[in-house]
């Protein structure tokens, strides 16, 4: 079996050597290694994409492309996977709340797979690994502390000298790329909550807008959802013996099905305040389409639609 921290030890090295050109900062705490791309440093967006590729444990790529929105073409990601459960939900998924003492953050990344955060899941998964170093991706605005970074190694039954973080917050160009490189990972979860038997997906490809970055974190939040929810494309391979079955999950699956569909997240959110997000319906966090292959029978199943209108006001486009 593929190690997830072992590959993605391998792009956290790539991040390192090319640190000044990718304008990421390393520096240790506690032991650990910490490749800043985006609290301190500048960061960008080949940061966002290797940023993205740990997050998968190295096991998906990234690339930026473009996506048309009316007459303006804005970045965005393509992202494809031929381990779509092992790389968006052993690792890429933030399964990992990290609170130690004022310090919190979102963790992603294959070291969740050794602290079994969220532990059903990898029963569920079956998946399990066991590796001398740990790799973990935080969404945050602030680097980890000393008692956050032995807390972690703690937990993943590394020393803290094995243990290598690399972090950036949402409102940073390397946080906004890696959000939207969440596409086919948005939608397996998605799925998931729907009772669908995940294990069933073979391949997993998506698109996504990448979203201009906002100087409020809230708003930023918002933008970032509202890039997946109405302008994320998702295609998936599938083996499913009952095909009528399976168009029934995908039926339900897009975020124009929620009740919430047509809000524009990062508007409501400058608009009532933060508790907007907690309010919502949780099915309107998915992709805004699902393209789904049954290589049993040769048919692909498309539901759900890009709405440029919402796209449009979420950007603030004058």
């Amino acid at each position: 079996m593929v190690s997830l921290n072992k590959e993605a030890l391998k792009v956290v090295q790539e991040a390192i050597d090319k640190a000044d050109e990718i304008k990421a900062r390393v520096e240790s705490v506690a032991g650990a290694t910490i490749i800043d791309m985006g609290v301190k440093a500048e960061g960008g967006f080949e940061a966002g994409v290797l940023l993205s590729k740990i997050c998968m444990g190295g096991l998906g790529e990234v690339l930026i492309g473009c996506f048309e929105c009316g007459e303006l073409r804005i970045p965005a990601v393509i992202v494809y996977t031929d381990y779509p459960i092992e790389a968006c939900m052993a690792s890429q998924y933030a399964g990992w709340k990290i609170k130690v003492g004022d310090y919190f953050a979102m963790g992603s990344g294959p070291a969740r797979a050794l602290a079994r955060k969220p532990k059903s899941l990898y029963e569920e998964i079956g998946y399990s690994e066991e590796s001398g170093e740990a790799v973990i991706a935080l969404e945050t605005d602030k680097l980890p502390t000393e008692d956050a970074v032995k807390y972690m190694a703690e937990k993943c039954n590394v020393k803290p000298s094995d243990l290598y973080i690399a972090v950036a917050p949402t409102n940073s160009v390397a946080g906004s790329v890696q959000v939207s490189a969440r596409i086919v990972e948005t939608g397996i979860h998605k799925l998931h909550a729907l009772g669908f038997d995940i294990r069933r997906i073979k391949y997993g490809w998506g698109r996504a807008p990448i979203a201009p970055v906002h100087p409020d974190p809230l708003v930023m939040m918002g933008r970032t959802n509202d890039m997946l929810l109405y302008a994320g494309e998702t295609f998936y391979i599938v083996e499913y013996e009952d095909e009528d079955e399976l168009a029934k999950y995908i039926e339900e699956a897009p975020s124009c099905k929620s009740k919430d569909y047509g809000r524009s997240l990062a508007e409501k959110v400058a608009e009532v305040g933060p508790e907007f997000l907690y309010k919502l319906d949780p099915k309107v966090f998915a992709p805004a389409v699902f393209a789904v292959n049954n290589s049993r029978t040769g048919n692909t199943i498309v539901r759900g639609k890009v709405n440029l209108e919402v796209l449009k006001r979420s950007l603030s486009i004058k």
